[in-house]
Protein backbone atom coordinates (compact mmCIF):
# COMPACT_ATOMS: atom_id res chain seq x y z
CA UNK A 1 0.00 0.00 0.00
CA UNK A 2 1.53 3.24 -1.02
CA UNK A 3 1.90 5.98 2.27
CA UNK A 4 0.56 9.11 1.60
CA UNK A 5 2.59 11.94 3.16
CA UNK A 6 0.98 13.56 6.12
CA UNK A 7 0.78 17.55 5.65
CA UNK A 8 2.94 19.59 7.78
CA UNK A 9 1.10 21.75 10.42
CA UNK A 10 1.19 24.90 8.69
CA UNK A 11 0.13 23.00 5.50
CA UNK A 12 -3.21 22.04 7.51
CA UNK A 13 -3.72 25.28 9.26
CA UNK A 14 -3.45 27.40 5.36
CA UNK A 15 -6.08 23.94 4.57
CA UNK A 16 -8.12 24.64 7.40
CA UNK A 17 -8.65 28.57 6.79
CA UNK A 18 -9.09 28.41 3.06
CA UNK A 19 -12.39 25.80 3.79
CA UNK A 20 -13.80 26.96 6.78
CA UNK A 21 -15.72 29.47 5.61
CA UNK A 22 -14.03 31.32 3.20
CA UNK A 23 -14.55 29.54 0.25
CA UNK A 24 -18.51 29.88 0.73
CA UNK A 25 -17.71 33.66 0.31
CA UNK A 26 -15.26 34.21 -2.45
CA UNK A 27 -16.45 34.15 -5.64
CA UNK A 28 -14.97 31.17 -7.37
CA UNK A 29 -18.03 29.95 -9.68
CA UNK A 30 -17.45 33.59 -11.44
CA UNK A 31 -13.83 32.91 -12.19
CA UNK A 32 -14.50 29.66 -13.09
CA UNK A 33 -16.90 30.99 -15.68
CA UNK A 34 -14.58 33.58 -16.73
CA UNK A 35 -11.99 30.98 -17.69
CA UNK A 36 -13.87 30.15 -20.51
CA UNK A 37 -14.19 26.21 -19.72
CA UNK A 38 -17.64 24.27 -20.71
CA UNK A 39 -19.33 23.43 -17.71
CA UNK A 40 -22.68 23.34 -20.18
CA UNK A 41 -23.74 26.60 -18.84
CA UNK A 42 -26.42 28.39 -21.57
CA UNK A 43 -25.50 32.05 -21.49
CA UNK A 44 -28.20 32.85 -19.06
CA UNK A 45 -26.42 30.87 -16.63
CA UNK A 46 -23.21 32.61 -17.17
CA UNK A 47 -24.82 35.73 -17.36
CA UNK A 48 -25.41 34.73 -13.18
CA UNK A 49 -22.95 35.47 -10.71
CA UNK A 50 -23.59 32.01 -9.20
CA UNK A 51 -25.46 29.65 -11.62
CA UNK A 52 -27.01 26.67 -9.62
CA UNK A 53 -25.86 24.50 -12.31
CA UNK A 54 -22.28 25.12 -10.38
CA UNK A 55 -23.21 23.86 -7.10
CA UNK A 56 -22.92 19.87 -7.96
CA UNK A 57 -19.72 20.34 -8.23
CA UNK A 58 -19.12 23.36 -5.99
CA UNK A 59 -20.63 21.27 -2.73
CA UNK A 60 -18.01 18.79 -3.78
CA UNK A 61 -15.08 20.83 -3.96
CA UNK A 62 -16.14 21.94 -0.68
CA UNK A 63 -16.08 18.84 0.89
CA UNK A 64 -12.99 17.38 -0.64
CA UNK A 65 -10.97 20.50 0.73
CA UNK A 66 -12.72 20.03 4.33
CA UNK A 67 -11.88 16.25 4.01
CA UNK A 68 -8.41 17.05 3.52
CA UNK A 69 -8.03 19.26 5.88
CA UNK A 70 -9.18 16.75 8.41
CA UNK A 71 -6.60 14.31 7.29
CA UNK A 72 -4.21 16.21 7.01
CA UNK A 73 -3.00 14.86 3.95
CA UNK A 74 -3.92 14.85 0.16
CA UNK A 75 -6.86 12.55 -0.78
CA UNK A 76 -6.94 9.80 -3.27
CA UNK A 77 -10.21 9.96 -4.85
CA UNK A 78 -12.54 7.87 -6.55
CA UNK A 79 -14.84 9.48 -9.47
CA UNK A 80 -17.80 6.84 -11.03
CA UNK A 81 -19.27 8.65 -13.35
CA UNK A 82 -16.68 10.97 -15.16
CA UNK A 83 -18.64 11.64 -18.54
CA UNK A 84 -16.20 14.90 -20.06
CA UNK A 85 -14.42 15.68 -16.72
CA UNK A 86 -15.94 18.84 -15.23
CA UNK A 87 -15.07 17.37 -11.47
CA UNK A 88 -11.96 17.90 -11.85
CA UNK A 89 -11.47 20.65 -13.87
CA UNK A 90 -14.12 23.24 -11.46
CA UNK A 91 -11.91 21.49 -8.38
CA UNK A 92 -8.43 22.35 -10.34
CA UNK A 93 -9.71 25.97 -10.61
CA UNK A 94 -11.36 26.61 -7.37
CA UNK A 95 -8.33 25.63 -6.11
CA UNK A 96 -6.37 27.85 -7.58
CA UNK A 97 -9.13 30.76 -7.47
CA UNK A 98 -8.12 30.20 -3.45
CA UNK A 99 -4.51 30.27 -4.12
CA UNK A 100 -3.55 26.55 -3.78
CA UNK A 101 -2.36 23.63 -6.05
CA UNK A 102 -4.07 20.74 -6.60
CA UNK A 103 -1.69 18.78 -4.94
CA UNK A 104 -2.49 20.44 -1.82
CA UNK A 105 -5.96 18.36 -2.04
CA UNK A 106 -5.32 15.70 -4.19
CA UNK A 107 -2.80 13.03 -4.23
CA UNK A 108 -4.52 10.65 -6.54
CA UNK A 109 -8.08 11.08 -9.05
CA UNK A 110 -9.00 7.59 -10.57
CA UNK A 111 -11.95 8.45 -13.22
CA UNK A 112 -14.39 5.61 -13.95
CA UNK A 113 -16.89 5.30 -17.03
CA UNK A 114 -19.24 3.08 -18.29
CA UNK A 115 -17.30 4.47 -22.02
CA UNK A 116 -14.23 6.82 -21.71
CA UNK A 117 -14.05 10.07 -23.56
CA UNK A 118 -10.35 9.60 -23.95
CA UNK A 119 -10.05 12.81 -26.26
CA UNK A 120 -11.96 15.33 -24.38
CA UNK A 121 -10.72 13.59 -20.58
CA UNK A 122 -6.67 13.63 -21.68
CA UNK A 123 -5.45 17.14 -20.56
CA UNK A 124 -7.14 16.60 -17.23
CA UNK A 125 -5.94 15.83 -13.92
CA UNK A 126 -6.65 11.74 -14.00
CA UNK A 127 -4.10 9.51 -12.96
CA UNK A 128 -5.75 6.54 -13.68
CA UNK A 129 -8.70 6.39 -16.36
CA UNK A 130 -10.78 2.78 -15.85
CA UNK A 131 -13.87 1.04 -18.04
CA UNK A 132 -16.15 -0.75 -16.17
CA UNK A 133 -20.27 -0.75 -16.12
CA UNK A 134 -20.86 -0.14 -12.55
CA UNK A 135 -24.00 -2.18 -12.53
CA UNK A 136 -22.09 -4.82 -13.78
CA UNK A 137 -18.49 -4.45 -12.67
CA UNK A 138 -18.90 -3.05 -8.98
CA UNK A 139 -15.96 -5.22 -7.92
CA UNK A 140 -13.49 -3.46 -10.10
CA UNK A 141 -14.45 -0.25 -8.42
CA UNK A 142 -10.60 0.69 -6.07
CA UNK A 143 -11.66 -0.39 -3.06
CA UNK A 144 -8.93 1.38 -1.01
CA UNK A 145 -9.72 5.15 -1.86
CA UNK A 146 -10.56 8.13 0.81
CA UNK A 147 -13.16 10.16 -1.49
CA UNK A 148 -16.18 8.37 -3.75
CA UNK A 149 -18.09 10.89 -5.99
CA UNK A 150 -21.00 10.01 -7.96
CA UNK A 151 -22.50 12.90 -8.88
CA UNK A 152 -25.61 12.11 -11.49
CA UNK A 153 -25.03 8.84 -11.74
CA UNK A 154 -27.63 6.92 -9.38
CA UNK A 155 -30.62 8.15 -11.88
CA UNK A 156 -28.87 6.44 -15.04
CA UNK A 157 -28.77 2.75 -13.22
CA UNK A 158 -31.35 0.35 -13.25
CA UNK A 159 -31.29 -0.75 -9.95
CA UNK A 160 -29.12 1.74 -7.69
CA UNK A 161 -30.08 -0.39 -4.39
CA UNK A 162 -28.00 -3.07 -5.63
CA UNK A 163 -24.90 -0.81 -6.86
CA UNK A 164 -25.09 0.49 -3.42
CA UNK A 165 -25.69 -2.46 -1.46
CA UNK A 166 -22.42 -3.91 -3.91
CA UNK A 167 -20.00 -0.96 -4.11
CA UNK A 168 -20.21 0.68 -0.78
CA UNK A 169 -19.66 -2.24 2.04
CA UNK A 170 -16.22 -2.71 -0.17
CA UNK A 171 -15.26 0.84 0.64
CA UNK A 172 -12.61 1.92 3.62
CA UNK A 173 -14.62 1.66 7.41
CA UNK A 174 -13.78 5.80 7.07
CA UNK A 175 -14.05 6.91 3.50
CA UNK A 176 -16.21 9.22 2.16
CA UNK A 177 -19.15 9.07 -0.38
CA UNK A 178 -20.28 12.27 -2.02
CA UNK A 179 -23.53 11.56 -4.17
CA UNK A 180 -25.33 13.90 -6.43
CA UNK A 181 -28.74 13.11 -7.81
CA UNK A 182 -31.98 15.13 -9.42
CA UNK A 183 -34.63 14.02 -6.72
CA UNK A 184 -38.13 13.90 -6.46
CA UNK A 185 -40.88 13.58 -3.82
CA UNK A 186 -40.75 9.92 -2.36
CA UNK A 187 -44.27 9.29 -3.07
CA UNK A 188 -44.06 9.75 -6.54
CA UNK A 189 -40.92 7.61 -6.88
CA UNK A 190 -43.13 4.84 -8.14
CA UNK A 191 -44.73 6.98 -10.89
CA UNK A 192 -41.71 8.59 -12.05
CA UNK A 193 -39.78 5.51 -12.20
CA UNK A 194 -42.30 4.24 -14.82
CA UNK A 195 -42.41 7.32 -16.37
CA UNK A 196 -38.99 7.81 -17.45
CA UNK A 197 -38.33 4.01 -18.12
CA UNK A 198 -41.13 4.67 -20.84
CA UNK A 199 -39.69 7.76 -21.91
CA UNK A 200 -36.14 7.40 -21.45
CA UNK A 201 -33.64 8.25 -24.32
CA UNK A 202 -30.07 6.50 -24.75
CA UNK A 203 -28.08 6.90 -21.81
CA UNK A 204 -31.00 8.83 -20.12
CA UNK A 205 -32.59 8.82 -16.60
CA UNK A 206 -34.27 5.37 -15.79
CA UNK A 207 -34.56 5.66 -11.84
CA UNK A 208 -36.56 8.63 -10.00
CA UNK A 209 -34.55 8.88 -6.83
CA UNK A 210 -35.43 10.23 -3.47
CA UNK A 211 -33.68 11.83 -0.23
CA UNK A 212 -35.58 8.75 1.32
CA UNK A 213 -34.88 6.15 -1.41
CA UNK A 214 -30.96 6.80 -1.45
CA UNK A 215 -30.42 7.35 2.85
CA UNK A 216 -32.22 3.95 2.90
CA UNK A 217 -30.80 2.38 0.51
CA UNK A 218 -26.89 3.75 2.11
CA UNK A 219 -27.75 2.89 5.53
CA UNK A 220 -28.30 -0.21 4.64
CA UNK A 221 -25.09 -0.93 3.12
CA UNK A 222 -23.49 0.42 6.20
CA UNK A 223 -23.11 4.27 6.33
CA UNK A 224 -23.25 7.37 8.24
CA UNK A 225 -25.17 10.21 6.20
CA UNK A 226 -23.54 13.56 7.14
CA UNK A 227 -25.09 15.93 5.25
CA UNK A 228 -28.06 16.43 2.96
CA UNK A 229 -28.85 19.44 0.71
CA UNK A 230 -30.47 20.48 -1.96
CA UNK A 231 -29.91 23.05 -4.84
CA UNK A 232 -33.81 23.69 -5.19
CA UNK A 233 -36.96 23.67 -3.66
CA UNK A 234 -38.97 23.91 -7.19
CA UNK A 235 -37.11 24.21 -10.70
CA UNK A 236 -38.56 24.20 -13.80
CA UNK A 237 -35.83 24.87 -16.96
CA UNK A 238 -32.75 24.38 -14.49
CA UNK A 239 -31.78 27.96 -15.90
CA UNK A 240 -31.11 30.18 -12.28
Amino acid sequence: MVQTSMMTNDETNKLTEAFSGKVWYHDINRVIVEQDRDFALTARQRSRRYPARLLRYFVPFHWLGREAAHRGRPLRVCEIGIAGGPMPRFTALGLRALGLEFSDVIERWIGVDIELLHEQLAELSYDELIEADVEKDADNIPADCDVYILLHVLEHLHSPEAVIGQLFPRLRPNAMVIAGFPTHPHLAVPFWNWYLRTHTKPNGHVSAMSNRRFTKAARTAGCTIEDVRAGYFMRASGRM
